[in-house]
C-alpha cells in the first residue's frame, strides 16, 4: 500500500521555487528576496501540515473553507479603502483572498462532483457553475479579470474528469467562443455556420436549440460585455491584436517583454546582467513578467529548462490524478492540475506576446506571498493524496 509522498512533485516544486528566489533577487533586490524567502518558509511548513491531513477530512472541511473564503472576498469589497480592492493589509503582510479562493473552490467543487453518480445533462453543470461563478464575480468586481477568468478552465476540466461528456461541455460553453469570435463579423458568421452543421449532425434537438440560441445571444451581447470592461482591460486586448498601435503606451509591457526574452539569445546575458530590468524598461519584472527576465538573463537554455520542470510537475500531477482510486481525491487532483497548467500557460503566453496581458503570476516563481502560499497548500494536498492513492 502506498504510504510515501511523491518525491517527483517535491523535487519539481523545489526547483521552481529556487528559480523564483534567484530571479526575485535579481529583479527586486535583497529586501523583496528576504520577504519572499520568509513566505517560502511559511509555505513549506503549511504544505507539510496539509500533507498529513487525509483527503477524507478535506472533503468534510471543503464547504467551511469555501464559504470562509467567500466571506473574505465580500469583506474585502466593503472594507478596503484601496483601489483595486485586492488585499487585506495586516501590518507588513498583504493577503490576497483571490489566490486562496482558487484552492477553496477546487476543494468544494471536488466534493460536490464526487457526490454525483452521473453527469449527463446541462442541468448537472448549473450547481458547479454557480460554485465557481460566485468567487469569480466577486474577484471581477475588485477588479481582477485575470484572476476571475481562471476559475472556468478549472471548472471545465473538473467536470470532464468527473464524467461529463466532452461534447456536452463544448456545447454548453460554446457561447464563450461565440463572444470571442464576434470581434470580427466574418469570423463569427463562419463559426456560427460551422456550429449549426455540427449541432445538426449531433441529432439532439435540445442541444441544437440551446446551442443556436445561446451562441446567437452571446454574439449580440459582446458590445455590452466590452463596455463593462475597465479601460485598461480594453487596452490590453487591443494591444494584443495591434501591438504596434501604441508602442509607448498600452503595448509597452508586451513589446519590452519580447525584447527582453529575445535579447537573451541562447545562454542569456548572465545573472544580474539583464539590461531591460536594470534600466527599468520592463514593468512588473519580479511579479507578472519575471519569466521575461529569466529569458534575458539565462536565455533559451533557462526558458527551456524552466518549461521542462513545469511540464514534469504537471505530468506527475496528471499521473497522480489517473492512479488515485478515490473519486474525490482524483477530481481534486484534476482541479489542481487545471489550476497550475492554465495559469502557467497564460503567464508564459502573455510574456511571449502570444496572449493578452492579464496580470496572472507564474506559479512558484513570481513574487507574491499569497500566491506562493496558496500553491503550496495545493501541493500539500497532492502529497496527502499520493500517500493514500490506492485507497477507495
Amino acid at each position: 500500500m502506498q504510504k510515501r509522498i511523491d518525491l517527483g512533485i517535491v523535487v519539481a516544486v523545489a526547483a521552481l521555487s529556487l528559480i523564483g528566489l534567484i530571479m526575485i533577487f535579481s529583479t527586486a533586490g535583497i529586501s523583496t528576496f528576504t520577504r519572499q524567502l520568509t513566505w517560502l518558509a511559511a509555505s513549506i511548513a503549511t504544505a507539510v501540515v496539509f500533507s498529513k491531513i487525509s483527503p477524507r477530512l478535506w472533503s468534510t472541511l471543503a464547504p467551511f473553507i469555501y464559504f470562509g473564503v467567500i466571506l473574505m472576498l465580500v469583506l474585502l469589497l466593503f472594507t478596503s479603502d484601496s483601489y483595486p480592492k485586492r488585499w487585506f493589509k495586516l501590518g507588513w503582510i498583504n493577503l490576497q483572498p483571490s489566490e486562496f479562493a482558487k484552492f477553496a473552490t477546487i476543494l468544494f467543487l471536488a466534493t460536490v462532483l464526487a457526490a454525483k453518480k452521473r453527469l449527463k445533462n446541462f442541468s448537472d453543470i448549473l450547481i458547479p457553475l454557480l460554485i465557481v461563478s460566485i468567487p469569480a464575480a466577486l474577484i471581477f468586481i475588485e477588479p481582477d479579470l485575470g484572476a476571475a477568468q481562471i476559475f472556468y478552465p478549472i471548472l471545465i476540466l473538473m467536470l470532464y474528469w468527473a464524467g461529463m461528456p466532452g461534447v456536452k461541455l463544448f456545447i454548453f460553453f460554446s457561447p464563450i467562443i461565440s463572444a470571442a469570435a464576434s470581434f470580427s463579423i466574418y469570423i463569427w458568421v463562419l463559426y456560427f455556420v460551422g456550429l449549426t452543421v455540427f449541432l445538426y449532425f449531433h441529432k439532439q434537438l435540445s442541444d441544437l436549440v440551446y446551442g443556436l440560441v445561446s451562441n446567437f445571444l452571446a454574439g449580440l451581447s459582446m458590445p455590452i460585455i466590452w463596455n463593462s470592461l475597465k479601460p485598461y482591460q480594453q487596452q490590453r486586448i487591443i494591444s494584443f491584436f495591434s501591438p504596434w498601435l501604441d508602442p509607448k503606451g498600452m503595448s509597452w509591457q508586451t513589446i519590452q517583454s519580447k525584447i527582453a526574452i529575445g535579447s537573451g539569445g541562447i545562454i542569456g546575458k548572465g545573472f544580474l546582467s539583464g539590461t531591460q530590468k536594470r534600466l527599468e524598461f520592463l514593468p512588473e519584472r519580479h511579479t507578472d513578467f519575471v519569466f521575461s527576465c529569466l529569458g534575458e538573463e539565462f536565455g533559451l537554455v533557462g526558458i527551456v529548462l524552466t518549461t521542462l520542470i513545469f511540464g514534469y510537475l504537471l505530468y506527475k500531477i496528471l499521473i497522480l490524478t489517473k492512479e488515485t482510486k478515490n473519486k474525490f481525491s482524483s477530481i481534486l487532483a484534476s482541479g489542481i492540475l487545471a489550476w497550475f497548467s492554465y495559469q502557467t500557460f497564460i503567464n508564459i503566453g502573455m510574456t511571449l506576446g502570444l496572449l493578452p496581458v492579464t496580470g496572472v503570476p507564474l506559479p512558484f516563481i513570481s513574487y507574491g506571498g499569497s500566491s506562493l502560499l496558496a500553491c503550496f497548500m495545493a501541493v500539500g494536498v497532492c502529497m496527502a493524496i499520493s500517500k493514500s492513492k490506492f485507497k477507495y
